[in-house]
């Protein structure tokens, strides 16, 4: 009898064994792993973490789950939805391309509140992660390449899945429990692109949010009986015929044990929504030519223009009818004027420049009155080369400046960092999570995180983690 695509995925993460991974994935899943953690302290200072964690300590049951950034402890489902918003919230988590989802900020925390909850192995931690990773990542990309305008968020949607997976793997499931678990998370995914209206971003890490919930409760429920549709994924009425009018559910189970989504994700060097091309550009003139701020008269940012069969598509019309200034935080993270301009101000992306007091910095927004937008041909160019179904497309952008009667420009084809041509070091990585978590650890606590993430295989055990945080 031929299997349905959720019981080979459901075979798959049952029989593999972390010595069955590569040791690059090994390696790239514990920077994965450091980097969400990274983000999850941070978040749990947004307001939108803030307002979500309150929520769950309000309402949500005492347990053995850390919620990050917080002293107290909840119970698994709670602590996942905590966990997961936190994660996303920044919009500087990991990425991969091919899916167009963010993967680390479902599959990690969900990672974290099993190992809790069934007191597994930092070896289980690091398989259940990379097996995540590679369940998001193919159900991701059949349905969002190539890619089209849809009415469904990815990092919803999927996410219930890949969470589903991990669930199910820490909980040490059978086969077919596991393939249950995949069939109640796909029957529960949700998660609508209408956030960035005049209200509603802070909706977008909450997707995320009860993506881990739902697919951490959907593994529970496997465990106790409870069924699944079988053919969730390829269905008449299942998940990728759902989600696109383009689905390619073949893709999912292509090559599975030889090509790892852990190793295609990329990590965001800069803070904000997308593969911020504009902002490594603006970043990179300020430093080469050592621009003073106060000097500058003029800034263009050149995007591709619509062709009608591009992934880029309405893109620089999208840009340019963001309001300026952005509205909130939220809205300031997908905001390409301000970006740039704050970058330009302060020499630098980071959580500190997505905050409500840069909003009114007076500099930033004299820098935003001068942004704007425009083709440029050699952007154009670069974009027409790309097929429709380019797995690794990113918006190529230039940034163009006058300053002191002199003008500067650069193109940027491929985000840092983002882009795993041009991955970060782990020196990299290491130094970004100690920039992010600066002023919530101490240097002993952030250094005590690194080295236990980097003990995952050699018996760094959940509980550790809990003890350096407290």
């Amino acid at each position: 009898m031929t299997q349905t695509i959720s019981e080979e995925l459901a075979d798959y993460i049952t029989r593999m064994k972390i010595s069955d991974l590569p040791a690059e994935v090994v390696s790239k899943t514990k920077q994965c792993i450091l980097d969400t953690i990274g983000c999850m302290l941070r978040g749990s200072l947004d307001e939108v973490g803030v307002m979500l964690v309150g929520h769950v300590f309000r309402y949500g049951p005492p347990g053995p789950c850390t919620v990050f950034g917080h002293a107290g402890s909840l119970g698994v489902e709670h602590a996942a939805l905590a966990n997961g918003t936190l994660a996303h919230v920044l919009e500087w988590d990991d990425g991969h391309r091919p899916s167009g989802n963010h993967l680390g900020c479902a599959v990690v925390p969900a990672a974290m509140v099993m190992a809790q909850a069934t007191e597994c192995s930092g070896d289980q931690i690091l398989l259940s992660v990379a097996l995540g990773y590679d369940v998001a990542g193919r159900v991701g990309e059949a349905v969002c390449l190539p890619r089209t305008g849809q009415y469904f968020h990815g990092n919803g949607t999927a996410g219930v899945l890949r969470t589903a997976a991990v669930a199910g793997q820490m909980r040490n499931l059978n086969a077919l429990q596991v393939a249950n678990g995949l069939g109640i998370a796909g029957d529960g995914a949700s998660g609508l692109r209408e956030f960035p209206a005049v209200r509603g971003m802070q909706c977008k890490p909450l997707h995320v949010g009860r993506a881990v919930q739902t697919g951490v409760t959907a593994g529970l429920l496997a465990a106790e009986g409870f069924e699944g549709a079988a053919t969730i994924l390829e269905g008449r009425y299942g998940f990728c015929n759902a989600m696109t009018p383009e689905p390619r559910p073949e893709l999912i189970c292509l090559d599975l044990g030889q090509r790892f989504a852990v190793v295609e994700s990329g990590f965001k060097y800069f803070a904000g929504g997308g593969g911020p091309t504009h902002v490594e550009a603006a970043l990179w003139l300020r430093e080469k030519y050592d621009l003073d701020p106060s000097s500058i008269s003029r800034i263009k940012v050149g995007l591709p223009r619509s062709d009608g069969n591009r992934s880029f598509s309405g893109y620089l019309e999208d840009t340019m009818s963001k309001p300026r200034p952005p509205a909130s935080v939220g809205h300031a993270r997908f905001s390409t004027s301000y970006r740039v301009a704050a970058a330009l101000s302060d020499g630098e992306m980071t959580h500190r420049q997505l905050s409500p007091v840069k909003l009114t910095d007076p500099t930033i927004l004299s820098l935003e009155k001068l942004v704007e937008f425009d083709g440029d041909p050699d952007v154009q160019e670069i974009a027409n080369s790309l097929a429709r179904d380019e797995a690794f497309a990113f918006v190529p952008s230039s940034v163009e400046i006058d300053c002191g009667g002199q003008t500067y420009k650069h193109l940027v084809k491929k985000p840092l960092g983002y882009d795993i041509e041009r991955a970060l070091t782990q020196e990299q990585v290491e130094t970004k999570f100690h920039s992010v978590v600066r002023g919530i650890l101490s240097q002993q606590q952030a250094d005590g995180v690194v080295n236990w993430v980097a003990g995952l295989d050699r018996g760094s055990q959940v509980k550790e983690l809990a003890a350096i945080l407290a």
